[in-house]
């Protein structure tokens, strides 16, 4: 390998450095023994050939078969072999979006002749390996009829778990990549068979494997979606190459499924569980759902409101959270939300926002006057974290867009100033909360209350 390693010109091939003189170098450390310069040498060279993706560069097409082989040899050691597949797998998925133009000649060439290779993977003695080969087969744009027979005798033999999971949404997506040829058919009548399996896992991978070539199957297997994802073996995908993370995550990747407003599957998440996490990644996923559909608010309050009183910190405050981006659509759940405004508990993120916070924002947003002498008080502090926590509300990706876009602006509350600087009025368009700038509507009671308590914000 290292004789064709040197034949390359390496310095007349470019990579996201310029110049690919270093690659060599680093495809030679990728096989070395020492942990800490393996890990160094993997890391440099998904920079080189991948760094934030957008095109495949000409030196991505050279290093192929290297990165192959190192995949391949059992001298290796695993992390390494991990590694480099995981560069494969991203260089397999990026050529598939890239145009035309951003997508080196060579590089088609290339991944035909290493897919033999590949196939050869699904076969290794580590598993970790065998998911990742099955992971790249699901993502390359090779035909189907190219991988399906490989694929359907590795299911056949597999007995790994996480590994079953990945060869399933492998076969789904072989199955529709045309020519998929005569076995396609076969494999589809598979995949539907696994809709009936003991395994809540495997059912779940089933669905996702063939909603590409029945769009309508989430909505009538709803019920099956969420026995999986709320079932402790939900923690398998954590292991798996195609998925690969936790609980949240696989509400996420699941609800993406429904390409409608479906908020029966975030009711059910909603559903009391004795799993933090489960109960968490369903907020996440009802601030998602919310943050698209505004409809579903009516739906979905009553559940939101009984997270409230939740044991861990972290639900009261995403409750909190939730009904504050609601603002006044959830002024019922008020007096339950006043109850917090005392609530000392903390979040484990880096500035240790409290539910206390959560509610009094939630209660600004929903005009309620009880919320006065905690803004007092929070505006007289030396350092207010209620600022910054509150901001945090705002920005969060899964809610950024139910403040601004989805409310009114003559009810929106926004987190107030932190204290400690001296008012001045600021240029432009001003406000407080429940004020509308430019007229658009009346000043509520809560903002006329505070008087000069409060330092003016700028509408944005």
């Amino acid at each position: 390998m290292w004789e064709e390693l040197e034949a390359t010109d390496w310095a007349t091939l470019k990579d996201n450095c310029g110049s690919a003189e270093d690659v060599p170098a680093l495809l030679r450390q990728c096989a070395g023994q020492n942990l800490q310069d393996v890990d160094h040498a993997a890391f440099e060279l998904l920079n080189h050939l991948f760094h934030q993706g957008g095109w495949i560069c000409s030196a991505s097409s050279a290093a192929l078969p290297f990165l192959v082989r190192l995949a391949a040899s059992p001298d290796v050691l695993l992390s390494s072999r991990r590694a480099v597949l995981e560069l494969v797998s991203r260089l397999v998925s990026e050529a598939g979006r890239v145009a035309e133009r951003f997508l080196d000649p060579g590089w088609r060439p290339a991944w035909e002749r290493a897919v033999p290779k590949v196939l050869l993977l699904l076969t290794d003695p580590a598993a970790e390996i065998r998911r990742d080969a099955a992971h790249i087969l699901g993502a390359c744009e090779t035909r189907g009829e190219a991988v399906l027979s490989a694929l359907v005798q590795c299911w056949r033999s597999e007995a790994d778990p996480a590994t079953r999971l990945d060869l399933i949404l492998a076969l789904g997506l072989a199955a529709g990549r045309e020519p998929a040829g005569p076995q396609a058919a076969e494999v589809l009548e598979l995949l539907r068979d696994l809709l009936d399996t003991p395994d809540v896992q495997i059912r779940l991978a089933a669905v996702h494997a063939l909603a590409p070539t029945d769009p309508n199957l989430p909505a009538r297997r709803a019920d099956l979606l969420l026995q999986a994802v709320r079932d402790p073996s939900v923690e398998l995908w954590r292991h798996t190459s195609s998925v690969s993370t936790d609980v949240t995550g696989v509400h996420h990747w699941t609800a993406k499924l429904f390409t409608e407003p479906f908020p029966a599957f975030a009711l059910g998440l909603l559903q009391d569980h004795s799993d933090v996490d489960q109960r968490v990644g369903a907020l996440a996923q009802a601030g998602g759902l919310l943050a698209q559909w505004r409809s579903a608010s009516t739906e979905l309050l009553p559940a939101l409101a009984a997270r409230l009183d939740d044991p861990a910190p972290e639900v009261r405050f995403r409750a909190a959270e939730l009904l504050a981006c609601l603002g006044p659509a959830a002024t019922v759940h008020a007096d339950e939300v006043a109850i917090l405004l005392g609530d000392s508990g903390a979040r484990t993120t880096r500035k240790r926002e409290t539910v206390a916070e959560a509610a009094l924002w939630a209660l600004a947003r929903m005009n309620d006057l009880r919320c006065i002498p905690a803004l007092i008080e929070a505006a007289a502090a030396p350092r207010s974290g209620l600022a910054s926590g509150c901001k945090t509300v705002v920005s969060s990706p899964r809610l950024r867009s139910l403040p601004a876009r989805s409310l009114p602006l003559s009810t929106a509350a926004p987190p107030p100033c932190a204290a400690g600087r001296r008012a001045r009025r600021p240029r432009g368009r001003v406000g407080c909360p429940g004020t509308a700038p430019d007229g658009a509507g009346p000043a509520c009671p809560l903002g006329t209350r505070l008087g000069a308590v409060m330092l003016p914000v700028r509408s944005r």
